[in-house]
């Protein structure tokens, strides 16, 4: 406490209790792939800084991906290179100490069982979304069956794209391009904005146009596809993950959720070491209704008032004495990512310290 001797104005500032939570970055992506010469993840700000880590002489389709990324409006990858027989099971292993949100295997195609891998990753983690790509085109699209995850997104046919040397033309799946597009609509409008009915940039033309009855049925089973339209270009024409869940059959929907979740349990490390009381839970209540306050104010949540929009709840009604006993924290959060009032719950459990030297979770 301050001591006032004499008249005048005195100023303190005073600690507030409400913490705040910093939203998760959305549009980092990674990328792995295969070559002569391993690298282990480098993070990449532009094609330059990929042609200088990774080289110019890379074979398969990575470059042209990373290239497309760039053109697209992303800011910001890790690349990993394997040498080995598994590159894909060895660029998942090194890429697991890095945070991104967008996951591309460009030469998918040629590994073993490669998606269903990097579905199993995204499954895993829970923190990113994995974008998957067709076989060789052309394709029948009856032979179309991506494995089935809210954490993935699969995209037909491939892109015509300018070779590195400027010179031919290469077909190409289109990942890396889409990736940029899913990062260029993450930096522009925000993450719970659908990424579709975004135009390419830096491709030429499709290796397949696809007609109406084709359309109805790939995008029945989950296929995302890729549509020459006459007035507005090559575009991205829908965003739907290959879940059947139909809570999570879009891929914004999916994308806001993990942005919410990896946000709120970064945001909720400073409870570890608080004790467990009333007056952690109205902190812990305001903390999380200020930061899903701000999501709804930029229109990720849908309602008309926000307590349509989410609710926070952290109390004695969301732990039992069992869980006071174990110094277990438990709030829940219901989000309205579709319809107001149509709440996906989401639990969140924090276990305390019990001592000042233990380590944080």
């Amino acid at each position: 406490m301050v001591e006032f001797r004499a008249p005048g104005v005195y100023i303190e500032e005073l600690p507030t209790q409400v913490r705040s939570i910093e939203g998760v970055p959305t549009s980092t992506a990674a990328f792995l792939g295969t070559a002569p010469r391993g690298l282990e993840p480098v993070l990449v700000t532009s094609y330059r800084d990929f042609e200088e880590a990774a080289g110019s002489n890379l074979a398969g389709f990575l470059p042209l991906a990373v290239r497309g990324f760039f053109e697209n409006g992303g800011r910001r990858c890790y690349v990993t290179l394997d040498s080995g027989k598994d590159p894909v099971e060895a660029g998942l292993t090194a890429l697991e100490p890095y945070r991104f949100s967008i996951l591309c295997c460009p030469d998918e195609h040629q590994f073993s069982n490669a998606a269903p891998r990097l579905v199993a990753c995204a499954e895993r983690r829970k923190d990113l979304i994995c974008i998957l790509q067709s076989p060789s085109p052309p394709v029948p699209p009856g032979s179309h069956s991506p494995p089935a995850s809210s954490y993935a997104a699969y995209y037909y046919p491939w892109v015509v794209v300018n070779a590195l040397n400027g010179q031919t033309q290469v077909t190409m799946p289109a990942g890396g391009h889409v990736a940029g597009a899913f990062a260029r609509v993450d930096l522009e409008r925000g993450v719970h904005q659908a990424p579709a009915g975004v135009r390419l940039a830096g491709v030429r033309s499709l290796s397949h146009e696809i007609d109406a009855a084709e359309s109805e049925s790939l995008v029945s089973r989950g296929v995302n596809l890729l549509r020459n339209l006459a007035e507005q270009g090559i575009v991205i024409s829908s965003a739907r993950t290959t879940s059947t869940d139909p809570e999570f059959r879009y891929v914004n929907v999916r994308r806001l959720l993990i942005f919410i979740e990896q946000s709120i349990a970064g945001g909720l490390r400073w409870a570890v070491f608080e004790p467990n009381d009333s007056v952690l839970w109205l902190n812990v209540v305001r903390t999380v209704q200020n930061f899903l306050v701000n999501l709804w104010k930029t229109g990720a949540l849908v309602g008309t008032t926000a307590d349509a929009a989410f609710f926070v709840r952290c109390d004695q009604t969301t732990m039992t004495q069992d869980d006071l006993d174990a110094g277990r924290l438990i709030v829940i959060v219901g989000v309205a990512p579709l319809r107001p009032a149509e709440f996906v719950m989401l639990r969140f459990t924090v276990q305390m310290s019990t001592h000042p030297c233990d380590p944080t979770p």
